[in-house]
């Protein structure tokens, strides 16, 4: 069965090349809403139980968010979960804001856990500091009101990046929703990029992730950027991408990690 929504991924410019407001907070489908800026995403869940939060911006979006959360007629502090797909500032730099409103507790994987913690990657500050409760593990679940969130280990943009999987119930029957954060991204733009986010074994993990990616079912796709959707995807920026959408995006960023390393093959084994 088909699923529709009336959310679309917007683009960043408007029709004079300005930049475009932060959007509106909006359901997209079932129990899941995206609360985030612009140009990064942010998602709520509703739950018998307080609701979950998958990312949060950053620290620039501390109050954006919480704001977001009530225009929609909830309260940030009933927010339970917050889960982060993978360390970078523009992901988690919202966490502090967030749990001291709610008291909720935060999960990140294990590899990502000591930088969110810290809110420092490399001696510089990156972010306010935020405790982590759980630090997670691929496979591991986090329950939550009735629904079950399966952690998914994808690194490479990070070491610790995560994807994290779970059904919900809509209008149109139950759907098996994926928040991507960035799993399909490896830090390819330039050699000063991937210096400073890579890591040792970078691209044997990236690598492993791409099988891995390919190898996902779901019907609904929220990533960490919209244009992961409109630019790479459906350029009316439904989330609702086919198994081919997906397919095509994953290879392509791939390609992108391919050429970068036969460029400077160095980084292979960095």
């Amino acid at each position: 069965m088909p699923f529709h929504t009336d959310f679309r991924y917007q683009t960043y410019l408007d029709a004079d090349g300005n930049r475009k407001p932060n959007p509106e907070p909006q359901h997209i489908y079932g129990p899941v809403y995206h609360i985030g800026p612009l140009s990064v995403c942010a998602y709520l869940v509703e739950t018998s139980d307080g609701l979950v939060v998958v990312d949060t911006g950053s620290e620039s979006d501390s109050d954006l968010l919480p704001g977001n959360i009530r225009k929609l007629g909830f309260d940030p502090a009933d927010v339970r979960i917050v889960l982060n797909t993978h360390w970078h500032w523009d992901h988690c730099g919202g966490n502090a804001r967030l749990l001291e409103l709610s008291g909720a507790s935060l999960a990140v994987h294990e590899l990502d856990a000591d930088i969110v913690e810290s809110g420092v990657y490399r001696g510089t500050r990156m972010f306010p500091p935020a405790p982590v409760a759980r630090r997670l593990k691929d496979g591991d679940a986090i329950e939550q009101g009735g629904l079950a969130v399966r952690t998914i280990h994808t690194p490479g943009q990070s070491a610790g990046s995560v994807v994290f999987a779970l059904t919900v119930d809509g209008p149109e029957g139950p759907c098996r929703v994926l928040f991507a954060g960035d799993a399909t991204g490896f830090k390819h733009e330039s050699r000063k990029s991937f210096e400073h986010l890579g890591y040792p074994g970078v691209c044997a993990d990236y690598r492993r992730t791409v099988e891995i990616l390919k190898g996902l079912q779901f019907d609904l796709l929220l990533p960490g950027h919209p244009h992961q959707v409109f630019k790479e995807m459906r350029a009316d920026g439904s989330p609702f991408v086919t198994p081919d959408q997906w397919l095509q995006a994953v290879e392509k960023r791939h390609g992108l990690m391919e050429r970068f390393v036969s460029r400077y093959p160095q980084y292979l084994d960095w």
